[in-house]
C-alpha cells in the first residue's frame, strides 16, 4: 500500500465515528535527520500529560519527563544520546500543547538515519494515546500501549510532486488533522507562524 493511502486507511480507523466533539489530541514526533545526529520536534499534550504524570509523588518539569520517557538507541541496543534544548506552550487545533525540541545524537560509528525510538509519553498511563512519528511527509509508525519500540529509518526522499502536502509544509497528525501544519513560534513577534 503506498504511504498516502496507507495514511488515509489509519486515519479512518483512528479516528472513529465523529459525536461533533473535538477528537482527542495525540503526540507527534516530527524528525529532521541530519548528517550526523536527527532534530526532532515532539508535541504532547497538556491535558493528558498531567493526567499521566498525576499519580507521580513529585512534582516534575517537562523536560525531566521526557528523558525519563523517551530514548532512542542502536538496533543493537546501544544508547543514542539525547538533549532536550527547549520546552514550551502552544496552542494546536484548539488543544493545549507542550512542543519540545529534541536532538537525536547516534554513538560513535552508527548512522544517523536508522535507530530504535524507545518511548511511552503518556501511553503508561493513557491505553489508547497514540505518539505518531512523521517525517519527510511519510507517516514512519505510530506508538500505542503496550508498544515502547519502533524501528525507525530515514525516509526516501519524498516524489517531487509532494503526495499529499506541498513542498514546505510539515503534515502532523493530531485527529482528523493529516494535512494541518504545526505552527511555530516566531522568536521575534511571540506570534506563530505556519
Amino acid at each position: 500500500m503506498k504511504a498516502p493511502a496507507a495514511l488515509l486507511a489509519l486515519l479512518l480507523v483512528a479516528s472513529g465515528p465523529s459525536a461533533d466533539a473535538h477528537p482527542a489530541p495525540n503526540s507527534i514526533l516530527r524528525l529532521d535527520f541530519r548528517a550526523d545526529s536527527v532534530g526532532a520536534e515532539l508535541l504532547v499534550p497538556v491535558g493528558d500529560l498531567g493526567f499521566a504524570t498525576a499519580a507521580q509523588p513529585c512534582v516534575d518539569t517537562v523536560a525531566a519527563y521526557l528523558m525519563r520517557h523517551v530514548a532512542a538507541e542502536t538496533a543493537g541496543g546501544e544508547p543514542w544520546r539525547v538533549e532536550i534544548t527547549q520546552v514550551r506552550a502552544t496552542t494546536y487545533l484548539e488543544h493545549e500543547y507542550f512542543r519540545a525540541e529534541l536532538t537525536f545524537a547516534p554513538p560513535r560509528g552508527a548512522a544517523a538515519g536508522h535507530f530504535v525510538l524507545v518511548s511511552d509519553v503518556i501511553t503508561h498511563e493513557i491505553r489508547n494515546h497514540v505518539i505518531f512519528v512523521v517525517a519527510e511527509a511519510e507517516l514512519l509508525g505510530a506508538l500505542q500501549y503496550p508498544a515502547r519500540r519502533l524501528d525507525i529509518r530515514r525516509p526516501p526522499a519524498a516524489p517531487a510532486s509532494g503526495a499529499f502536502r506541498r513542498p514546505g509544509e510539515r503534515a502532523a497528525l493530531v485527529g482528523n488533522a493529516l494535512h494541518e501544519p504545526i505552527p511555530r513560534v516566531d522568536e521575534r513577534r511571540g506570534a506563530f507562524a505556519l
